[in-house]
């Protein structure tokens, strides 16, 4: 299959990137590398620097089987002060690559949000990302969309970041061990979450 993935820099998809590349698919990643890095590239595959926020029509990169929708603003402290950006980024881009997936019959995959289960008005990141799902079901009832919608509770794994304000919790804690640092423990310690771990395994697993 020919496959094309948005955000494929980022550490998800440079994860997927590498298992699709196993099974013998061609890939194709769009990415304006805004978290994702041009050192993820896998051999193998295309990467191609662009925005999704102002590409209306994907046909110009190649004939699509599937896209993996990843490329999205993430985390929810930034979206505070950017919520124009986030609305703009996962929800109308979203729109675009549903209705050209829609038009053209290929398989969307969608990368949402575990945050979607803690209600969309808590704030501007998890707003944008449950318009983005429900557009997505939209273009499934209305236009014949065929498409999977994922939620990634904390995702971490490879290729994760560790540093900037984009970074995961997990991330955070990796640095501070490397760097024997001091971890920062918030509240009690005593508060539980779910994580989704990402890494490539042998087909074979």
């Amino acid at each position: 299959m020919k496959i094309l993935i948005t955000g494929g820099a980022g550490f998800i998809g440079t994860n997927l990137i590498k298992k699709f590349l196993e099974q013998g698919h061609e890939i194709v990643s769009v990415d304006n590398y805004s978290t994702g890095l041009k050192s993820n590239h896998q051999e193998g595959a295309e990467y191609i620097e662009a925005d999704i926020r102002a590409i209306d029509n994907y046909s110009g990169y190649g004939k699509f089987d599937t896209i993996v929708h990843l490329a999205a603003m993430a985390r929810i402290q930034p979206s505070f002060k950017l919520p124009e950006e986030y609305f703009i980024t996962n929800a109308n881009a979203t729109l675009k690559i549903a209705k050209f997936c829609a038009a053209n019959n290929i398989f969307m995959i969608h990368g949402g949000s575990s945050s979607h289960y803690a209600g969309k008005f808590t704030n501007p990141y998890t707003f944008s990302k449950d318009v983005g799902e429900e557009i997505v079901t939209l273009f499934q009832k209305l236009y014949g969309l065929k498409a999977v919608i994922t939620r990634f509770y904390n995702a971490y794994g490879p290729y994760h970041l560790k540093e900037g304000e984009y970074c995961t919790l997990i991330g955070i804690l990796e640095k501070c061990i490397e760097g024997n640092e001091p971890i920062t423990i918030y509240g009690d310690g005593n508060k539980r979450r779910d994580f989704t771990h990402f890494e490539l395994r042998n087909s074979t697993n």
